[in-house]
């Protein structure tokens, strides 16, 4: 049978050393205003597996996490259902999320979802710039194209939260697929979007999360509802079991925390540059620019590709120099989106040798064989005249080739008319020419 503890109108400290676990509950039940604070790295456990493991009564209750490691443990295993924290800011207001489980995960016996969420107020002070204070897993706040120190902290609420799946010892073998809800204190005094940001208490916001794997944040834009209140929501944020990383918060929907671009290259084949990238998803690309260089400063622009303009998930674009000069070759990709602004990546390099193959035409003419030949080098060859039956009925001494492109006329009488084949002795040099002898 479950445990269930009652908290009414008093603080709870949980004081944790090194991340100890120090309370483990069946469930809780907070009425009437009460609150419990999480602090020190503590865990709270709870091993009631369904959403009665924590609820609220009469006037409500308040659950105080402000840190990344003041952490609720919700051994959810397989179930289903709509689980909600009732987490409150170091402010008094209550700004609860929900995690509703639509596909159950894995049932190992200690499968949980960690939950948290801080802001500026971890650091005590009043700074709304996210990049001091993100996530562990966290590398950046940078923009779309080059991940370089482009700091969009202004176009995020000023607030942390994490849905950890995948802690060491208690994460799921498979993840569930889940509905998120988000809410946030749009008050500059003591909330979420403070001075200094771009975004206002009102403007439309979305939920992102941090992928790990690909160091970026908008790999997929979910689609969400925000509604303005006393406290704002962002619901609806549907996340498969793929997609289900810890980091998130809540972005500009005009301005959402762009992705880094996810690869761009050049290879040269000959004379033939092929340039091959890849985005994330795309939020009002209008096209993509192909600037060259042979020296790594002056830039030519080479071409245009239409963008996706709004996609989810990745997407691959290919784009061919047929016309690439020989030598070392610099090309950068300029993203420019519908609003006319424009973000540029760092270089990529290839290298063209332009290696030629050896080509020649030939025909007869006033008692002469005249051969126009284009070779890449240099160097010395006999000459061969054969017949349809592979015999040889003239030949011609060792003589000098030229690089470039030269004539040569090769002496010939008393031959029959007919098809032969003429053949340059040195095959590292040479090639065949069929010729017709009237």
């Amino acid at each position: 049978m479950s445990t269930a503890t009652r908290y009414g109108s008093f603080l709870l400290l949980l004081i944790g050393l090194n991340g100890t676990s120090v309370m483990a509950q069946g469930r809780v039940v907070l009425n009437d205003g009460g609150w419990l604070r999480i602090d020190g790295g503590a865990w709270l456990v709870m091993e009631e597996p369904t959403p009665a493991g924590i609820s609220t009564s009469g006037s409500g209750g308040n659950i105080r996490s402000e840190g990344e490691f003041n952490r609720i443990r919700w051994q959810i295993r397989n179930n289903v259902g709509t689980y909600v924290v009732p987490f409150t800011t170091a402010s008094g207001v209550r700004t609860p999320f929900s995690f509703e489980v639509v596909g159950a995960g894995s049932n190992e016996a200690t499968a949980s979802i960690c939950f948290s969420t801080y802001n500026y107020g971890t650091l005590g002070g009043t700074n709304w710039d996210n990049d001091g204070y993100r996530p562990t897993d966290v590398t950046h706040m940078h923009n779309y194209f080059t991940g370089a120190p482009s700091n969009n902290s202004d176009q995020v609420v000023d607030r942390f939260w994490i849905v950890d799946a995948g802690v060491a010892s208690y994460g799921y073998g498979t993840r569930p697929s889940v509905r998120l809800g988000f809410t946030y204190d749009p008050g500059a005094a003591t909330g979420d979007v403070r001075t200094g940001n771009t975004i206002t208490s009102t403007s439309p916001l979305a939920a992102q999360r941090f992928n790990p794997p690909l160091d970026a944040w908008g790999d997929v834009l979910f689609a969400s509802t925000f509604a303005l209140g006393p406290v704002n929501t962002v619901t609806n944020v549907n996340v498969g079991p793929s997609d289900l990383f810890r980091s998130w918060t809540l972005s500009n929907v005009a301005q959402p925390l762009p992705v880094r671009l996810v690869g761009f290259a050049a290879e040269c084949t000959e004379a033939r540059v092929q340039l091959t990238w890849t985005t994330a998803s795309e939020s009002g690309s209008s096209h993509f620019l192909i600037w060259r260089s042979s020296d790594q400063e002056a830039e030519q622009m080479i071409g245009t590709v239409p963008a996706a303009g709004h996609s989810n998930g990745i997407r691959s674009y290919v784009s061919m120099d047929n016309d690439a000069p020989a030598g070392n070759l610099y090309y950068r990709l300029e993203g420019v989106d519908v609003d006319g602004s424009s973000q540029l990546s760092d270089q990529v390099t290839t290298y063209c040798g332009h290696v030629d193959t050896p080509s020649f035409t030939g025909w007869y003419a006033d008692g002469a064989l005249f051969v126009d030949h284009h070779l890449p080098e240099g160097g010395h060859s006999s000459w061969e005249l054969y017949n349809a039956a592979g015999q040889v009925v003239a030949t011609w001494p060792v003589m000098e080739l030229h690089p470039g492109e030269h004539r040569t006329r090769l002496p010939l009488r008393g031959v029959s008319t007919g098809l032969y084949t003429l053949r340059a002795g040195n095959r590292d040099i040479g090639s065949a020419v069929r010729l017709a002898i009237p």
